[in-house]
């Protein structure tokens, strides 16, 4: 099921409950969530595609901290 949640008096975000990628947008495409402004009422359907996992690993993620934060390896 597509879950609506207002994350800001001007801003829905959408999901899937499911964990499937949802449909619908401008433009209009398969998205993992969707924030978008709450007066144009957009409406999105639940896929039957899982969300991709993230390929990324925590090493990648550590080595991702270290560079932003100017740390040496």
């Amino acid at each position: 099921m597509v879950i609506y949640e207002n994350i800001d008096n001007n801003l829905i975000r959408a999901y899937s409950d499911a964990g499937m990628l949802i449909h619908g947008g401008n433009p209009e495409g398969d998205y993992a969530e969707a924030i978008d402004p709450a007066e144009l009422n957009r409406t999105y359907t639940e896929t039957d595609t899982p969300i991709p996992a993230d390929p990324a690993t925590d090493e990648d993620y550590a080595t991702i901290g270290r560079i932003m934060m100017g740390v040496e390896e």
